[in-house]
């Protein structure tokens, strides 16, 4: 074979990977070879191999995270970790270097719930009359379906035709729910009444759910059916109605839900800036019911979870902002200001500035946010000074006109250091 691999002794025993572990190395070779055989590597001699199995440890090795400035205006970006966190909340992580009391009642030193603080928190927030915390708010979803409409049981689950939603990275929240109770699907994509439920429901019906429409909105020849009115049908029934709320909703938005809902759910790190965590607010014997299924042991929170949540219910409980609702408090005069303050710094680079719409992000549906940016217009390759830019850490829009560089979700201490970036690309 053309470019053939070395034998893998005369890899891991070549003088220039003396320092490095043998089985991971021995690993990547592995997956190399395999890979030369179905497309082969441009690597005519052993230095060349070695180079390259040196690069994918490396790679290997680097941080799992890495800083980037995030000038696409998306406030919530999926793809950069969404809600930046408090911090001073983070500095404040040192403390689970050691052992805490995460399951232990520091007063009797008997075992306790991990979530206790947290839900306490929530109740108060939301002045919900119990709460229970997940790893993410899909798991809601799963869990709220498994208890009380399990497919095991033949229960059945309503959901109108109109919430047939993808919640990003290709899951359906309809799917979800397919895998653990029976779907019937109520009305149509766009018009669904009340009369449909009422049609479809049969003595296996236990559960309706109503799903969020995420980052879309239907308008025109439309109907859908108000949580006020599926929780008087359930009610009539003594069958449990649900609420996903999913993404960003302010505080008095779920409050008002509460009332018209047995349970709802939502995503912790939209609407609190926090971290990833998905919370179900509701009746106590709903919520008691699902902190006693076994399902819930897969889906709890675990203790950076549940101390960074705690940080940001008693921040929002007490008033303070967090990084999201700063930027999304922002002026036009400060964004503005911001914006010019970045053009002065880059000189002679050829930018304009524009006015631009930033979104909120992370499913939520908004009609954009008025925003500024800087259009760069240099005289190469936009795709090329795209990619590059994103290389060394900035991520901005490609345009057809020029790279866009929006500065709703830049930070101003940042500012210097993403003037240097562009200069030195430029």
């Amino acid at each position: 074979m053309k470019n053939r691999p070395p034998a893998m002794h005369a890899l891991l025993n070549a003088p220039a990977l003396q320092d490095y572990p043998k089985a991971p190395l021995k690993a990547l070779a592995t997956a190399l070879f395999k890979a030369h055989q179905v497309t082969p590597f441009a690597c005519a001699s052993l230095n060349e191999w070695v180079e390259l199995v040196k690069e994918r440890y490396d790679s290997l090795m680097s941080p799992p995270l890495k800083l980037l400035y995030n000038a696409t205006g998306v406030v919530l970006s999926t793809n950069l970790g969404r809600a930046p966190l408090e911090a001073s909340h983070l500095k404040e992580l040192e403390l689970l270097s050691d052992y805490v009391n995460l399951e232990v009642d520091m007063q009797t030193g008997k075992r306790a719930n991990r979530c206790a603080l947290v839900q306490e928190l929530l109740k108060v927030l939301f002045g919900a009359e119990d709460a229970l915390v997940l790893n993410n708010n899909a798991s809601a979803l799963v869990l709220v379906a498994s208890v009380f409409a399990p497919k095991a049981q033949n229960k059945e689950t309503l959901l109108s035709y109109g919430q047939l939603v993808e919640i990003g990275g290709h899951f359906r929240a309809h799917e979800l729910l397919d895998c653990v109770t029976n779907l019937k699907f109520v009305g149509s994509t766009n018009k669904t009444y009340l009369q449909d439920y009422q049609h479809a429901l049969s003595s296996n019906t236990t559960l309706i759910v109503s799903i969020h429409l995420s980052n879309f909105s239907q308008q025109g020849f439309v109907a859908s059916v108000g949580a006020k009115e599926l929780l008087k049908l359930t009610t009539a029934h003594k069958i449990l109605f649900y609420e996903d709320l999913g993404s960003l909703q302010s505080v008095p938005q779920v409050q008002k839900s509460l009332k018209h809902a047995h349970l709802v759910s939502f995503s912790a790190d939209k609407l609190l800036g926090s971290v990833q965590g998905g919370v179900v607010l509701g009746a106590s014997e709903c919520i008691q019911k699902l902190a006693k299924h076994p399902l819930y042991r897969a889906f709890r929170a675990d203790k950076i979870q549940l101390y960074m949540l705690s940080k940001s219910l008693q921040a929002h409980i007490q008033g303070q902002t967090n990084p999201t609702q700063r930027f999304l408090a922002q002026d036009r005069d400060a964004l503005l200001n911001k914006a010019l303050k970045l053009l002065q710094l880059l000189g002679g680079v050829r930018a304009t500035l524009i006015e631009t719409t930033a979104l909120v992000g992370g499913g939520v549906a908004d009609s954009g946010l008025k925003s500024f940016g800087l259009l760069l217009t240099p005289k190469r390759n936009f795709k090329e000074l795209h990619h590059t830019l994103h290389q060394q850490g900035l991520a901005c829009v490609l345009r057809y006109d020029g790279v866009l560089v929006d500065i709703f979700a830049l930070f101003e201490k940042d500012l210097n250091t993403i003037a240097s970036i562009i200069k030195n690309t430029l």
